[in-house]
This record gives C-alpha cells, sequence and structure tokens, in this order.
C-alpha cells in the first residue's frame, strides 16, 4: 500500500506521486518517478482513491470532471484503467477519484497513475489521507 498525506500539485499528463510507501509482497515503489514495480508474473488487483481539486484558476470555476489513469509503464506503455470524478468540479470544489482494476503483471513490470484531467489538479487531504493505493497478487 501507498498513501499521500500532502496537498501537491500533479501537473497534466504527469504520475501521481505518493509520499509513504508501506510495501509488502515484494512489489516496490519509487516515490520519485511514481512507479509500482511487479517482480512477479501473476494476477494482481488493484484499488485506489485520490481526493482531488483542479488548480486552473482562469476558468472562472468552470465545472470539469477530472480524471486518473493506470498504466503499464515499463516494458510498453499500456493503459489498464482509467477513473474519473463522478461529478464535474469547480476550482473550488473536491472530489474522489477511486477505481479498481484486474490485471495480469509481467514479471519485472512497472506502473503507475497519470493525471489524464487536461490541467494541473492538486491532492487534498481528507482527515488525514489525500490518496491511497492497494495492490494484491490473487494467483
Amino acid at each position: 500500500m501507498v498513501h499521500d498525506e500532502t496537498d501537491s500539485t500533479v501537473p497534466n499528463q504527469q504520475p501521481v506521486l505518493f509520499q509513504t510507501a508501506n510495501i509488502s509482497n515484494k512489489i516496490s515503489y519509487n516515490p520519485a518517478t511514481g512507479d509500482f514495480s511487479i517482480p512477479e508474473k501473476g494476477i494482481y488487483i488493484i484499488h485506489w482513491w485520490i481526493n482531488v481539486r483542479h488548480t486552473d484558476k482562469n476558468v472562472s470555476c468552470e465545472p470539469r470532471a477530472l480524471g486518473i489513469e493506470l498504466h503499464q509503464f515499463w516494458p510498453d506503455d499500456v493503459l489498464i484503467a482509467h477513473s474519473s470524478t463522478h461529478n464535474k468540479l469547480t476550482s473550488c470544489d473536491t472530489g474522489t477519484i477511486n477505481g479498481n482494476a484486474i490485471f495480469e503483471a509481467l514479471p519485472g513490470a512497472s506502473y503507475r497513475f497519470i493525471n489524464t484531467s487536461g490541467l494541473d489538479i492538486s491532492l487534498v487531504p481528507n482527515d488525514l489521507y489525500s490518496a491511497t493505493v492497494s495492490i494484491t497478487r490473487i494467483v
């Protein structure tokens, strides 16, 4: 599991960088790149939620849906899943992006979450955490 407790900004088309890793089951996480590395081939389930706010004050709080994609980043860029806020948000509002995916991992492959909102977003702490991800090998 990884999580974040910050109100950091995630530029458009850039990876979400989580602050704290509590990794087990041989999966590693690089907080500088946002990459999760999975050493063993298998079927995995991943769950995430990320509290977000868009940071574009130039749109006069125009409502926008904000999105995150999970990509296999290495050895090839492959879209695994897309999720977005359930409602359009203004830059004055906070929403949660959550999702789940079951996927087959290649040995040594890496995965990352990408901001695909079309603009920069901020992570927004809700009580303690602004985001959390958990990955479990099921087969």
